[in-house]
């Protein structure tokens, strides 16, 4: 009765609807933003174990701190080696639902770019490596009249700090050294041994122009050839894997892209993706300052240029243009760049003029020198093998192809860590001298050699010094045997159809039973920042129902003691012929009920059928950024049943909340105050 009482009083009052359409609005709204937070959130997931976290990760239970994958301004968690990770290995390969191990270490390391001189020595250092022929002797010459000039801008540069500073006694060593550099009789030298007279001017010559600039590199140490096998979305996008056993690194293709190719060509592919938005040169002025930026640089990509090069770049850009001229107003006249010649210009620079520039600082097979992040840090050669990144998890601008890959050895060396033949060694000699070889294990800086701190300035010699940055020699290759016992925690991917909570626990028994301290984590403990960024789009998810909460719970009250007034004469006339008041609360809260059932539903309705319009094929997902956080190039919003729930029980508690004060006050009028009142209004 009460129920079919409140049916009829919906139906018969119009302006109630308006809570209604209220509760329907809410429904809509958080049905899309559960959709969505629940696509992040399984996006990011879906990134975050195809990208080299795995579905669980195990490390050593008495490690202070978790694994991460992601380093913050901390740096690296403070952690302890698995113990004895060959037979770790095998034990996990072993639990149900486990398909493959994969050996991690995240870290960060930095790289040097050299000047523009040491740019021009590389090059001229390739050609005096070939064999010798009559082509090879005339390229050396033209490379080195066009070096000798660049030595005389050094020198003209050397003279002017000279006048404006006082020298030190090094530094009148290198003004000898630039000033030898200089002679005729250096060139006749160089004529006949190019590569002594090469490092000379490398080690004592180079460094006078500035010490180039340095990187920071972050990159997660692995088994490149197994990380590779076991992440289906790995792909190689340029160069090769190194054979197993052999140290190198594989570079991700964002880094890559950004931080080692010709600025001015990252530039130009910025302004290709903000035309492809919509943006114009006319109508953004971002486009300008970003083609005034490749402009200021023009005079320092020339200074990189060998005369080989340089002259090749004139030529090109002569025929783009289709005018004679010098290479600087050639390529500030094509760097003038508008609507209506960008694409044109675009296409030309990467198929005319990109051969004869140094688009890239590295390329595969060549080799990087990795330090540490510490100052006194030695530097490490690694060979860089190739490129790579994750395919269908964003581009240039992806979290997951900012990192790269590094072996495991190069990553033990970066660490100050000594292999298994380097301890034993090293315990050797501290027992030798009287040390106590358990007191503290030795590291590299054990037997790093002291800092000079001041000495007497040496006299000038021909001979080239040490190089300017101290490399560690190490071998190509290395045993995997010696890492076994330095391997800090391991990515675990497991079959389609495993349970990772079922894993994680299974494996927490069986290090019980073995006796082995080993604890496990998800995506979301070893996730740093990105996992931050998920849990505030919940937040943010929370506080918008929040606030949508209150709007509609203040406008549902306002609206339903307005007609709760209007029914006063109705609900006294309802207590005049014996209803009690419990009954006409109960009828009012009823009405309610039935305004924020049917509105919950009808605006769940309503979203779903939005998101089903949207994204029946998906919706593309253009930015490479958003990619990884959404799993992919293509957003798939999903429905599930517990979001109706959610938003049904959320809005009907609402509009039941809103109801409850004019439910009260309207059951409390008496019948004589409400027949008063009907008459007063009468």
């Amino acid at each position: 009765m009460l129920f079919h009482f409140a049916l009829q009083s919906v139906r018969s009052r119009p302006r109630s609807w308006l809570v209604g359409l209220l509760a329907a609005s809410m429904a809509a709204l958080l049905t899309l933003g559960l959709s969505l937070v629940g696509s992040i959130y399984d996006g990011t997931r879906l990134s975050m174990i195809e990208s080299g976290a795995g579905h669980l990760q195990v490390y050593n239970a008495n490690s202070a701190e978790g694994p991460q994958m992601s380093l913050g301004p901390g740096g690296a968690p403070e952690m302890v080696p698995l113990p004895d990770y060959a037979r770790t290995r095998e034990l996990l390969l072993g639990v149900d639902g486990v398909r493959d191990v994969v050996p991690l270490e995240v870290g960060t390391g930095r790289v040097f770019r050299g000047n523009y001189l040491d740019e021009k020595l590389s090059a001229v250092r390739d050609v005096a490596r070939a064999p010798v022929s009559a082509e090879r002797d005339a390229r050396l010459g033209r490379m080195a009249d066009d070096l000798r000039r660049a030595l005389e801008r050094v020198a003209r540069d050397s003279r002017r700090r000279e006048e404006a500073f006082s020298q030190s006694a090094g530094s009148d060593e290198d003004t000898r050294a630039l000033e030898q550099a200089l002679t005729p009789s250096f060139w006749e030298r160089f004529v006949a041994e190019p590569l002594p007279v090469l490092e000379f001017l490398e080690n004592r010559v180079a460094k006078q122009v500035g010490e180039g600039e340095s990187m920071y590199l972050d990159y997660v140490g692995t088994d490149l050839g197994g990380f590779a096998k076991a992440f289906g979305r790995f792909e190689l996008v340029s160069g090769e894997l190194p054979p197993r056993g052999t140290r190198g690194l594989l570079l991700g293709q964002a880094v890559y892209e950004r931080s080692f190719k010709l600025p001015m060509a990252v530039r130009l592919d910025e302004l290709k993706r903000e035309r492809e938005r919509g943006a114009t040169f006319a109508g953004d002025e971002r486009l300008g300052t970003l083609v005034e930026r490749s402009l200021a640089e023009i005079p320092d990509l020339l200074s990189r240029l060998d005369v080989e090069r340089a002259t090749a770049l004139r030529a090109a850009l002569e025929a783009v243009l289709g005018q004679p001229g010098e290479l600087e107003p050639l390529l500030e006249k094509f760097w003038a760049l508008d609507d209506g010649n960008f694409d044109a210009r675009f296409q030309a620079f990467y198929s005319t003029l990109a051969p004869h520039l140094p688009l890239y600082r590295v390329r595969p097979g060549d080799t990087l020198v990795l330090k540490g992040t510490l100052d006194n840090d030695p530097g490490v050669a690694v060979k860089v093998w190739g490129t790579y990144r994750f395919r269908g998890l964003g581009g240039d601008g992806s979290q997951a192809n900012g990192a790269s890959l590094l072996d495991l050895a190069t990553v033990r060396h970066l660490s100050g860590r000594m292999t298994r033949e380097q301890m034993e060694e090293a315990k050797q000699l501290l027992a030798s001298v009287g040390m106590d070889a358990k007191a503290e294990a030795p590291s590299f800086d054990t037997f790093s050699p002291p800092q000079m701190l001041d000495a007497e300035p040496s006299a000038p010699t021909d001979e080239a010094p040490a190089p300017t940055f101290a490399r560690a020699s190490l071998p190509p290759t290395f045993d995997a045997a010696d890492l076994e016992d330095g391997i800090f925690h391991a990515a675990l991917v497991l079959t389609q159809d495993a349970d990772p909570d079922a894993v994680a626990e299974r494996i927490q028994q069986l290090a019980q039973a073995k006796g082995v301290p080993l604890a496990t984590a998800d995506w979301r403990e070893v996730g740093g920042f990105v996992t931050g960024m998920v849990g505030m789009t919940q937040v943010l998810l929370v506080a918008l129902g929040g606030m949508m909460g209150l709007f509609v719970l203040g406008v549902s009250a306002g609206t339903l003691l307005l007609l709760a007034r209007e029914r006063v004469g109705e609900v006294g006339t309802l207590r005049a012929v014996g209803m009690q008041r419990r009954d006409v609360f109960l009828g009012l809260m009823l009405e309610g009920l039935v305004l924020g059932l049917v509105g919950s539903l009808l605006g769940h309705g309503l979203g779903a059928a939005l998101l089903w319009g949207l994204g029946s094929d998906g919706i593309a997902v253009r930015d490479e950024a958003l990619q990884f956080f959404l799993g992919g190039a293509v957003l798939r919003p999903e429905l599930a049943a517990w979001h109706a729930a959610v938003v049904g029980i959320g809005v009907t508690l609402v509009v039941l909340v809103a109801t409850w004060i004019p439910a009260w006050r309207g059951s409390a009028v008496t019948p004589a105050v409400a027949m008063r009142l009907r008459e007063m209004d009468g």
